[in-house]
């Protein structure tokens, strides 16, 4: 399925993209889907295992994509990394913040630690990458930021304290940037994706975290997406076909955040 087809895609054609986090799921999956519609794309990340992995598939297809390690915790490693972007690209278009990391687990047992790593590497990372960022698209009066976000940036999910703070943060800060740097031509959105196929929900589901069946069951889809599926969105509002639109958070759930009430197949026989 490619997702990213068509006028989502509009303007994305030889424009300078960076994906952090580009190396594993919804990263990696747009970060693909831009080289192919004809980007030049850097993904970053902390594994060079993952990123050498997503690199020798878009060499295999001929694309314009490169990596480059970088801790979105560390402000020095954040600068060099869009610093060697503009270099090699000769500027910065677009900005993907994919980057996250998760901890689960009753709210009680959750150490000051886990707590404010989560909160660094989610919401000040993301923070840290658009603030560098943005000093390039401001100078140049145009460019488009995408956070990610999930369903726990729009509703409280038990176990799940600091990753849902920091993804309504990330919301905050979508939406305060919005604010800030409309009039100069730079735009921020969000998406937030509902349950996807990913390493991070599969380490979850083996470990008892989640419910794959329930989580089925509660999407009136009835599955996971597959992160292929976040890049219609992704580079919608990337392109110039959101020129108008910044400071929105568009939800991918699979209906989760329309379903108030059991799931019912009404394809199934039922007594008249």
């Amino acid at each position: 399925m490619d997702s990213s087809a068509g006028t989502a895609v509009a303007g994305i054609t030889g424009t300078s993209l960076l994906v952090t986090g580009g190396g594993t799921g919804i990263g990696r999956a747009v970060a693909l889907a831009a080289a192919r519609h004809g980007a030049r794309v850097t993904i970053s990340g902390r594994r060079r295992d993952v990123l050498d992995d997503t690199a020798k598939t878009a060499a295999a297809e001929g694309l314009d994509l490169h990596t480059e390690i970088a801790d979105v915790s560390d402000t020095a490693s954040v600068d060099d990394l869009i610093a060697a972007v503009v270099t090699r690209q000769g500027g910065l278009d677009g900005v993907v913040n994919a980057a996250g990391v998760a901890r689960f687990g009753p709210t009680e047992d959750l150490t000051d630690e886990d707590f404010l790593h989560v909160i660094d590497i989610n919401l000040v990372g993301a923070f840290r990458v658009s603030r560098a960022a943005g000093r390039v698209m401001l100078a140049n009066r145009r460019g488009s930021i995408v956070h990610i976000g999930s369903l726990t940036s729009l509703g409280g999910f038990a176990g799940r304290t600091a990753y849902g703070v920091s993804k309504h943060g990330v919301i905050g800060l979508t939406r305060t940037l919005a604010a800030e740097w409309g009039a100069t031509g730079v735009r921020v959105n969000a998406v937030a994706p509902g349950f996807v196929r990913t390493p991070m929900t599969d380490r979850a589901i083996t470990r008892g975290v989640l419910t794959l069946g329930h989580l089925e069951q509660r999407t009136p889809l009835g599955r996971r997406a597959e992160p292929e599926e976040m890049t219609g969105p992704i580079l919608f509002l990337l392109s110039d076909a959101a020129g108008y639109v910044t400071g929105e958070c568009l939800v991918a759930d699979g209906g989760w955040t329309a379903s108030v009430g059991p799931p019912t197949d009404f394809s199934a026989p039922r007594p008249l």
